[in-house]
């Protein structure tokens, strides 16, 4: 017996149908995810760092063992659809509550990229005020309110941090010049400089761009302003994230992971899936209505 006949209606649902998912599968691939992952608007950021250090006021003085609390503050002061301009800070005070280092400044950050945008801000910086979403084991320039001046961060290894696979990168700078940092010392600006070497490690989840660890050591010194020499140490350091820091950014991690995942990646496979499905369910209405012949599972 020939099956039915099938109304010309319902292939064209199921067209309509597949065609309506795969849509769906390439607004949330191209557009919905990567405009979800973009640095909030009223973006805000606090974290805790403990340092240990070797310190003196002056070339002269005597070195004095110290532990130190460091704290960055990211807070966005005002965006657009594109950018954040956030004031980023850096504080860094002894057990005494007497300061040690202190700097902070304007950043125009690209919301899409993290990058630090030309023109905006209170100085002319490039590189990235924070790493990108889905980050490439490559090289990157660093400039954000950790150091006064730009690091330049390149890949290292892979490494397991929380159940999650993350890139860790090398960061290094030499010669930075933070005398405005340390212009509370009696000698700087005024007769002397003051420039850090840097090296430090960071633990960023590759899709969230998130950091989840950090740490590095450095040193400050006086530079002779007429000549550029390098004269004594006075700051010597080692920092790194607190623990308490370091859980809250893994939780931050795990979220805009799991986000930028479900957008980007799980919610298009479904879509596309599902609409191909509906495309080929549609293809054999059709060639059921052109050949009078039955489909499987179809009423005799």
């Amino acid at each position: 017996m020939h099956a039915r006949p099938v109304p010309i209606g319902l292939s064209r649902r199921w067209l309509l149908a597949g065609l309506i998912l795969i849509i769906l599968a390439v607004v949330f691939k191209q557009w919905l995810g990567p405009w979800a992952e973009q640095l909030p608007t009223d973006y805000s950021s606090v974290t805790n760092m403990s340092e240990t250090n070797r310190f003196r006021n002056t070339a002269n003085a005597n070195w004095q063992a110290n532990s130190l609390n460091v704290k960055r503050v990211d807070q966005t002061i005002t965006s657009s659809s594109s950018y954040n301009l956030v004031e980023g800070s850096v504080h860094a005070y002894f057990d005494s509550g007497d300061m040690n280092f202190e700097a902070s400044g304007l950043y125009g950050v690209d919301r899409a990229t993290r990058a630090n945008l030309p023109g905006y801000g209170d100085s002319q910086r490039s590189g990235q005020y924070l790493f990108p979403p889905h980050v490439k084991p490559g090289e990157y320039t660093i400039w954000d309110p950790f150091f006064l001046g730009p690091r330049q961060a390149a890949y290292a290894r892979t490494e397991v941090v929380g159940g999650l696979a993350v890139y860790v990168f090398e960061l290094t700078a030499s010669g930075l010049d933070e005398t405005a940092g340390y212009a509370f010392l009696a000698e700087v600006p005024e007769r002397y400089q003051a420039h850090t070497d840097v090296l430090g490690t960071a633990w960023v989840e590759p899709i969230s761009g998130q950091t989840l660890d950090y740490e590095d050591r450095s040193v400050s010194y006086f530079v002779e302003p007429a000549t550029g020499a390098r004269l004594a140490d006075f700051n010597q350091f080692s920092e790194k994230f607190t623990p308490e820091t370091k859980s809250a950014q893994l939780k931050i991690a795990r979220e805009a992971r799991f986000k930028d995942l479900a957008l980007e990646t799980w919610l298009p496979v479904v879509f596309l899936a599902c609409g191909l499905a509906c495309l080929v369910r549609a293809g054999f209405w059709l060639t059921r209505r052109k050949t009078g012949r039955a489909l499987p599972g179809d009423p005799a």
